[in-house]
């Protein structure tokens, strides 16, 4: 099936000035004509004020078979198959996480690729649950006992099962008020006790608490604090349904502590006195008690597949190349109107789910309605649940899959070996890609190196990519990537991938604003590409950035950019295959992160 003659001559409103832009250059990637689309951008002044094009391809396309060179063709058949409504969003702990990694194992198994999950298989089983606190869990203070759901709850996502023989409580003081930190050389089995609050006065409250609380939090689990208590007035019902009636999916880890809700009550009783008596690094009593969960198994897993090296010295050195196979499913609360959302989005919210999520001004609204009127012009009303996750990470994932299969069927045989990782979990905390490097099939130090792709299929000049570390929006255009990392660790990776990029004549234009130090947008730790680089491997992590299709129902398959998309897949290509063919490791000279502690860009 061919769709050269889609959308050659849309008729437009009267008033409505038309722009043609074709969309296919002159690459060999359309020599089977299956992508040859004249594309006719239509809007009014509207339109072009919010920097809007209607949809150059179809909602819905079947391709035809794939070849063994990488093709924006090929690309268009696997991300309209992949993100398809069927899949329903691709969730992590759903059966259609399991319907994506299905359709990713029956390719790589007919390219003939070696498996390397388990078992003998191409997947690899992440430990994702449904967890609720069982009802029969107490904590018992001096004789006195107190029941879950009753006096207490917990979070569901944090650690397992434990009976607690004997504790000691200590009171440390306002959660997110780092002044009040104990040593953690001194938490060791102990249960901590902390208010809620504590935030300075004029802080913003989302960077606060997502630093400083979570450090504190991270710093004392890691010196094997037994519980985190948060004493509150009372437990809120819906905080008790949550954690009484399943909470999921979690990922079963060795998280050491729990972190505990109390109320009041049983807040006073653990310190021995009212709020008024209480002091930082106070005493409090003894406990004992069990809390437990019940855990009931999900869906979830990687793919994982190698391509042997041909060379017997080096084959036992592994270049890794990844992408996530989920996304975050469909709206629970219905249904919303397609085109009225793409309109607000671009006009409010240029980033997507990474802008600030506020009402629309008078002006905005204005230019919100117009550009839904000129819509309404090109399509039918529709209204959308599904997060099809086109470009988050469809765009990615199957861009992996194209390269495997340019490798597989191709003539050009690295001498260390590839292997390709489709992480699960991404969207709920890197959960595939910290399992599979904390479980990884093959010498975890074998590994040389790890290029990551998520969301690589956007980046045009209307696109809102992201801001620099001032605060001003970047924006896409010809040739336009991002690199986060590729000098973080190796400085030799960095510049390889500038020499490539020049010698292969690949033109594009790289953009590190994302990567400076400190970025409040913290890109460097928000994809898989960290649970490789704490461990000390090398890292790239490429993508094109964001957009006002983010996260919404809006990211689908007809707004990607396939050409550009195929020059990012032939680049990394040849990054894999320049790194697989060295005559040395990618040399490290920046020093490694500790992997337990957290990501810090």
């Amino acid at each position: 099936m061919t769709i050269q003659d889609l959308r050659t001559a849309q008729s437009c409103t009267s008033g409505v000035v038309s722009h043609l832009n074709v969309l296919m250059q002159n690459f060999d990637i359309i020599r089977r004509a299956t992508l040859c689309v004249a594309l006719a951008l239509c809007g009014s002044a509207a339109v072009a004020d919010a920097q809007q094009r209607p949809a150059p391809l179809p909602r819905k396309y079947v391709g035809p078979p794939t070849v063994a060179e990488i093709t924006a063709g090929d690309l268009m058949t696997r991300i309209y198959k992949f993100a398809d409504d069927s899949m329903m969003g691709r969730a992590s702990g759903t059966i259609y996480n399991d319907m994506g990694t299905a359709y990713i194992e029956s390719e790589v198994r007919r390219l003939g690729l070696q498996p390397a999950g388990d078992n003998g298989t191409y997947f690899q089983k992440v430990p994702i649950y449904s967890r609720q606190l069982d009802s029969s869990s107490t904590i018992t203070i001096e004789g006195t006992m107190f029941k879950a759901g009753v006096d207490f709850v917990t979070s569901p996502t944090d650690g397992f099962s434990r009976p607690i023989e004997s504790a000691q409580v200590i009171f440390v003081g306002p959660w997110i008020d780092t002044t009040a930190n104990i040593p953690a050389d001194s938490v060791r089995g102990k249960v901590l006790i902390f208010t809620p609050g504590g935030l300075p006065p004029g802080a913003d409250a989302g960077k606060f608490v997502s630093s400083n609380g979570f450090q504190k939090w991270t710093e004392m689990r890691d010196a094997s604090a037994s519980y985190f208590i948060v004493a509150g007035e009372t437990l809120s019902p819906t905080l008790v349904r949550g954690a009484m009636t399943g909470s999921g999916p979690v990922l079963l880890q060795d998280t050491v502590a729990i972190r505990v809700n109390v109320t009041r009550a049983m807040a006073e009783a653990l310190l021995g006195g009212p709020p008024s008596a209480w002091k930082n690094r106070m005493v409090g009593k003894t406990i004992a008690g069990s809390i437990r969960f019940i855990d009931t198994a999900l869906p979830g897993r990687n793919v994982v597949a190698i391509l042997p090296g041909s060379d017997p010295k080096l084959k036992g050195q592994y270049v890794a190349i990844g992408a996530h196979n989920d996304h975050i499913g469909f709206r629970t609360q219905g249904p919303l109107d397609h085109d009225s959302v793409k309109a607000y989005m671009q006009v409010v919210r240029p980033q997507g789910a990474d802008s600030p999520n506020r009402p629309a001004n008078a002006e905005e609204v204005a230019r919100v309605r117009a550009l839904v009127d000129s819509l309404r012009g090109i399509n039918s009303p529709r209204v959308d649940s599904i997060y099809n996750g086109a470009d988050d990470d469809a765009s990615g994932s199957m861009t992996v899959l194209e390269i495997a299969e340019a490798f597989a069927k191709g003539s050009q045989k690295p001498k260390r070996s590839i292997i390709f990782v489709w992480h699960t979990g991404e969207e709920r905390g890197l959960w595939g890609a910290s399992y599979f490097t904390a479980h990884p099939p093959v010498p975890r130090d074998s590994i040389v190196g790890q290029l990551n792709m998520d969301m690589v299929g956007r980046g045009a000049a209307s696109d809102v990519t992201g801001e620099d570390i001032e605060g001003k929006l970047l924006k896409g255009g010809e040739g336009y990537v991002q690199l986060i990392g590729s000098r973080r660790l190796s400085t030799e990776m960095g510049d390889l991938l500038e020499s490539i990029n020049k010698e292969k004549k690949f033109g594009l234009r790289f953009d590190y604003a994302m990567d400076a130090n400190a970025h409040p947008q913290n890109i460097y730790c928000r994809s898989d590409h960290y649970e490789y680089a704490k461990f000390g491997i090398p890292i790239t992590f490429i993508t094109t950035g964001g957009h006002s299709d983010y996260h919404q129902v809006t990211d689908e398959p007809q707004y990607l950019e396939y050409p550009h998309m195929t020059v990012i897949a032939q680049f990394v290509y040849e990054s894999a295959l320049t790194i697989a063919n060295l005559d040395h490791r990618l040399k490290v000279d920046k020093p490694k992160p500790d992997p337990k502690g957290s990501c810090i860009q």
